[in-house]
Protein backbone atom coordinates (compact mmCIF):
# COMPACT_ATOMS: atom_id res chain seq x y z
CA UNK A 1 0.00 0.00 0.00
CA UNK A 2 1.34 3.43 -0.93
CA UNK A 3 2.18 5.68 1.99
CA UNK A 4 -0.50 8.26 1.04
CA UNK A 5 -3.24 5.60 1.04
CA UNK A 6 -1.92 4.10 4.27
CA UNK A 7 -1.77 7.54 5.89
CA UNK A 8 -5.42 8.17 4.96
CA UNK A 9 -6.52 4.74 6.25
CA UNK A 10 -4.74 5.19 9.59
CA UNK A 11 -6.02 8.77 9.95
CA UNK A 12 -9.61 7.52 9.45
CA UNK A 13 -8.96 4.81 12.04
CA UNK A 14 -7.48 7.25 14.58
CA UNK A 15 -10.45 9.62 14.15
CA UNK A 16 -12.89 6.73 14.52
CA UNK A 17 -11.21 5.52 17.72
CA UNK A 18 -10.92 8.99 19.26
CA UNK A 19 -14.55 9.87 18.53
CA UNK A 20 -15.88 6.33 19.20
CA UNK A 21 -17.61 6.44 15.81
CA UNK A 22 -17.01 3.57 13.38
CA UNK A 23 -18.17 5.54 10.33
CA UNK A 24 -15.51 5.30 7.66
CA UNK A 25 -13.80 2.15 8.91
CA UNK A 26 -14.35 -1.51 8.06
CA UNK A 27 -15.80 -3.57 10.91
CA UNK A 28 -16.21 -2.44 14.47
CA UNK A 29 -14.00 -0.16 16.52
CA UNK A 30 -12.97 -3.16 18.60
CA UNK A 31 -11.59 -4.75 15.43
CA UNK A 32 -9.02 -1.92 15.24
CA UNK A 33 -7.54 -2.87 18.63
CA UNK A 34 -4.82 -5.54 18.77
CA UNK A 35 -5.37 -8.23 21.40
CA UNK A 36 -2.02 -7.28 22.96
CA UNK A 37 -2.82 -3.53 22.92
CA UNK A 38 -1.38 -1.22 25.60
CA UNK A 39 -2.08 2.47 26.20
CA UNK A 40 -0.26 4.81 28.54
CA UNK A 41 -2.92 7.37 29.35
CA UNK A 42 -2.18 10.99 30.19
CA UNK A 43 -3.47 10.28 33.71
CA UNK A 44 -0.75 7.68 34.20
CA UNK A 45 -3.21 4.80 33.93
CA UNK A 46 -2.28 1.84 31.76
CA UNK A 47 -5.09 0.48 29.57
CA UNK A 48 -5.33 -2.93 27.93
CA UNK A 49 -7.34 -4.19 24.96
CA UNK A 50 -10.33 -5.32 27.04
CA UNK A 51 -10.70 -2.00 28.87
CA UNK A 52 -10.38 0.02 25.66
CA UNK A 53 -12.92 -2.15 23.84
CA UNK A 54 -15.34 -1.57 26.72
CA UNK A 55 -14.88 2.20 26.44
CA UNK A 56 -15.30 2.08 22.66
CA UNK A 57 -18.69 0.38 23.10
CA UNK A 58 -20.08 3.52 24.78
CA UNK A 59 -21.76 6.38 22.96
CA UNK A 60 -19.68 8.47 20.55
CA UNK A 61 -18.02 11.62 21.85
CA UNK A 62 -17.92 14.98 20.16
CA UNK A 63 -15.87 15.05 17.01
CA UNK A 64 -12.21 15.84 17.42
CA UNK A 65 -9.79 17.81 15.32
CA UNK A 66 -6.51 16.15 14.39
CA UNK A 67 -3.58 18.23 13.15
CA UNK A 68 -0.14 17.38 11.82
CA UNK A 69 -0.96 13.70 11.25
CA UNK A 70 2.13 11.87 10.03
CA UNK A 71 3.23 8.28 9.64
CA UNK A 72 6.66 6.66 9.63
CA UNK A 73 7.30 3.06 8.68
CA UNK A 74 9.30 1.40 11.45
CA UNK A 75 9.63 -1.92 9.66
CA UNK A 76 7.69 -4.37 7.55
CA UNK A 77 4.07 -4.12 8.70
CA UNK A 78 4.82 -1.63 11.53
CA UNK A 79 3.94 2.08 11.40
CA UNK A 80 4.28 4.93 13.89
CA UNK A 81 1.51 7.55 13.67
CA UNK A 82 1.97 10.91 15.39
CA UNK A 83 -0.44 13.83 15.60
CA UNK A 84 -1.92 16.59 17.73
CA UNK A 85 -5.49 16.82 18.96
CA UNK A 86 -6.66 20.42 19.12
CA UNK A 87 -9.62 21.95 20.92
CA UNK A 88 -10.60 22.13 24.59
CA UNK A 89 -8.33 19.23 25.63
CA UNK A 90 -5.25 19.52 23.41
CA UNK A 91 -2.74 16.68 23.39
CA UNK A 92 0.13 15.14 21.49
CA UNK A 93 -0.52 11.54 20.53
CA UNK A 94 1.34 8.60 19.09
CA UNK A 95 0.25 5.13 18.02
CA UNK A 96 2.04 2.08 16.74
CA UNK A 97 0.01 0.23 14.12
CA UNK A 98 0.83 -3.33 13.07
CA UNK A 99 -0.43 -5.31 10.13
CA UNK A 100 -1.95 -8.62 11.19
CA UNK A 101 -3.93 -11.00 9.02
CA UNK A 102 -4.02 -8.40 6.25
CA UNK A 103 -5.46 -5.59 8.36
CA UNK A 104 -4.01 -2.73 10.40
CA UNK A 105 -4.58 -2.76 14.16
CA UNK A 106 -3.28 -0.43 16.83
CA UNK A 107 -0.80 -2.13 19.19
CA UNK A 108 0.26 0.85 21.33
CA UNK A 109 -1.05 4.35 22.01
CA UNK A 110 0.04 7.25 24.18
CA UNK A 111 -1.49 10.66 24.73
CA UNK A 112 0.17 13.58 26.49
CA UNK A 113 -1.87 16.65 27.40
CA UNK A 114 -0.52 19.97 26.27
CA UNK A 115 -1.39 23.55 27.16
Amino acid sequence: MADDALREELLRSEIALASRDAAGVDGTLGDLIADDFVEFGSSGRIWDAASIREILATAPVESIEIADFAIDRLGEGVVLATYRVTGPSPSNRSSIWVQRDGRWVVRFHQGTRTT
